[in-house]
This record gives structure tokens, sequence and C-alpha cells, in this order.
């Protein structure tokens, strides 16, 4: 039996590519990448349309991540796409299908895919932001490749009408696919992001009819009393782009933020957050690979404890960032950390929160689908 976290986790750390006949009917039939936020992919691929995640035979969804040099790669087979390793022949895979919205417009007449996209199958991602202020200073993570995205590809509207939001929501939930929403944005005023949020959560909550939108929130570190404000949007959870647990490399990898957020005010915070949103409704997003394996446990222990789920994003050297060409640890690493870190969690009896992010979301992190194991889905 093929243990599909370990072949996720190869397939993220050395990339993959695929031949053309697999690629014809991608941003036609099948979802395409639409870059709202970062490229994860080895290389820029500016006038090619890639898939933007598959699934395996398991229902492991995973993201695709460009890279030509990878032994991994995709080829149509009796009309079917199959996943090699060298000439070995590994399984069967299956791109996502596209959404119908992808082929509509708004009242104002702009490309509803150009403000509003779906991670993997069912989750409707919007970025209210595509910028972080930390890049005008030099002062970025160090794994990031946000604003160098923004330029690169120029595929989605910067600055969102919120009709048009809430259209885009409507219209992907009337699908009936989307289970979910994540927003989120670069760093930026407080005061100003919590306003702009507001009026995003009052036009989905109209177009939708929601009381309460499930999803989640990813502002800049939200502390204090804007953390009940964020829960008076109307938005379940909320989530924390923490990104390194070790505090000294933290700082180091994470210059900009850690001036402005200190690891002992993210702890904090996310104590508050547990507080006001209810055990398994707060997110803490962290980057996997960029720390050893004892503080990134350190971490998930702590911060389970506390009733916070993660989301342990694999990290991969970015195009545009200041680690571009720079390798992650091997995939037997990441499946070795993620096993330990899912029997923490898992006798923390921490609530999974899956009515508002779960394993059919995350294409590029491996804890769901470590949890998925143990009847967590």
């Amino acid at each position: 039996m093929e243990n599909y976290i370990l072949l996720k986790a190869a397939l993220l750390t050395e990339g993959i590519r695929s031949d053309i006949e697999s690629l014809t009917a991608v941003g036609i039939n099948y979802k395409e990448q639409n870059h709202g936020l970062f490229g994860w992919d080895f290389e820029n691929h500016v006038d090619l349309k890639l898939p933007d995640d598959f699934c395996l035979p398991d229902g492991t969804v995973v993201q695709f991540r460009l890279n030509s040099k990878s032994q991994y790669y995709v080829k149509t087979h009796d009309d079917k796409l199959k996943l090699y390793l060298n000439e070995h022949e590994i399984c069967e895979i299956k791109w996502i299908e596209r959404p119908d919205f992808y082929n509509k417009k708004t009242t104002q007449n702009n490309d509803m895919v150009k403000i509003g996209q779906i991670g993997g199958r069912d989750c409707l991602f919007f970025c209210y932001q595509n910028y972080c202020s930390h890049f005008s200073s030099n002062k970025q993570c160090s794994f990031c490749n946000l604003v160098t995205t923004s330029k690169v590809y120029d595929s989605v509207i910067k600055k969102k009408d919120m009709t048009d939001i809430g259209e885009v929501a409507k219209a992907a939930w009337s699908e009936g696919n989307v289970n979910h929403i994540l927003l989120t944005g670069g760093c930026f005023s407080h005061e100003q992001e919590v306003a702009l949020v507001s009026e995003i959560l009052e036009s989905i909550k109209k177009h939708t009819g929601f009381e309460r939108v499930p999803g989640v929130i990813l502002p800049s570190p939200a502390k204090g009393d804007d953390i009940e404000r964020y829960f008076e949007t109307g938005i379940n959870a909320i989530g924390y782009s923490m990104e390194i647990w070790d505090e000294k490399l933290y700082k180091a990898i994470c210059p900009g933020k850690s001036e402005s957020t200190s690891h002992a005010e993210f702890v904090k915070s996310i104590q508050t957050a547990v507080k006001i949103f209810g055990e398994g409704n707060v997110f803490v997003a962290l980057v996997m690979g960029l720390e050893p394996k004892e503080t990134f446990l350190q971490g998930i222990q702590t911060l389970s404890a506390m009733g916070a789920n993660i989301v342990p994003f694999v990290w991969s050297p970015n195009p545009g960032s200041k680690l571009e060409g720079h390798r992650a640890p091997s995939a037997e690493w990441y499946f070795d950390v993620i096993s330990e870190a899912a029997e923490i969690v898992y006798d923390n009896k921490v609530p999974s929160g899956i009515e508002n992010h779960c394993y059919q979301c995350d294409g590029n992190s491996l804890l769901h689908d470590a949890l998925r194991l143990k009847g967590i889905v």
C-alpha cells in the first residue's frame, strides 16, 4: 500500500512536471493556478497554465509545484493521468475540476476568478491586499515571495470591490462544493484591516445569507481588542501566521514581522483568541522545514495544549524569495516529524475545526492528512 503522506511530502519538496498532453484541459475543465497570493512553484511559468492542485487515489490533495528538473512527472496513459518516478509508475492521479464561476463575471463586469479562487477542493480564497509593507524596508520573511509573485503574474485584481466579493461568494457556494472561506492579505495597518475585513464579511453575509461565515480570517497578527472585533465581523475562526516557533530563528527569518509582533505577543494573542473564538477555531500557520524538529514539536505541543489548531505548510524555496535556490529537508524528515506532530495534537484532543478548514483545503501541508489517518477528517 502506498504511503500517500510520504508521497505528498516528496511531491512538495521535489516538485513535479507534466507532459503537454496532460495539460490540454487545464484552465478549461480543470482548475488552473491563479496567483492570488504566493507562488509555490520552483520556477515561474507566466505563459504556461498549470494545475493548481491534484488528488491522489485516497483523496489526498497535493499542490502542484512546478520543477522542470523533478524526477516526478505526470503523463497521460490510456486516457488517464499517471504519476511516475523516473520510469516507475506510482499511481493514477486526478486534476481537480474547474468551478463554473471561474467563467462568470460580476455585475460590474469583473472576472470572478480574478477576485476569488478555490484552494484545494472546497475552500474559497480571497486575498484582500496583495502587498506586504515589510518588502519596502527589505525586512520581509525570508521564505516569502508575495510581492514578487504579484509583479510576475499580475493574474488577479489587486483592489477588490466589496460587492464583487459577495457575488463571488454567492456564486461559489451555489455550486455546492465550497464549505468554507479563507480571507487574508499582507501586513498593514490594524485599524484599516479590521474595518476592511468587516466590510468584506458584511458583503459575504448579505449575498450568502450566513449569520456567521464558515472559514478563517488570517489577518496581520490580531492583538488586544482587535481579536474581539474580528469575532464580531461574523467569521467563525481566526488564524495567526506565526511562521517559526523557535524565537531566535523567528527573529532571523522574519525580521519585519518580529519587530511588530514578538513571540510572546503571538502566544498571548493566540491564548486570548481561543477564549473568544473557542477551542479548535484558532489556526496557527507555521512554515515547516525551517527550524529543527525539536523546536517545531515544542510549538505543536504548546499551541495544541492551548486549544489551537496548527497548519504547518511544507516549505520549498520559492522564486523571488530570499531563500530561492535553497533546499528543503527530505520527504522522510517531513513524514517523521508530521507523524509525531499528529500524535501530539491527537493526545491534546483539540477540536478539529473542520467546518472552517480541512484536509481538502490543504494541498501544501501534511498535518490534516496525518490526523485523517486517526479518524479526524
